[in-house]
């Protein structure tokens, strides 16, 4: 068996508080717990993406790929 990250299980536990938090409030409107959670996972993927990107950029500019000064060139 594995260990799980104890920081990974405290946000996912977090997570699931949350949900079940707006499924208790928007309990007799079913649909925008569902609606206001699947907005929720979606910025959290795409929090996720960016924060990727900014990685993938940042070696890119440490093995000399890019210009690190982030100025866009008129072209």
């Amino acid at each position: 068996m594995t260990q799980q990250d104890p920081v990974k299980a405290l946000f996912a536990r977090r997570d699931e508080e949350w949900k079940a938090n707006v499924r208790r409030r928007h309990r007799f409107r079913p649909w925008r717990a569902r609606r206001v959670i699947a907005e929720h996972d979606r910025l959290r993927e795409m929090m996720a993406e960016m924060a990727e990107a900014k990685r993938e950029r940042s070696r890119l500019v440490a093995a000399g790929v890019l210009d690190g000064s982030g100025e866009r060139r008129a072209e």
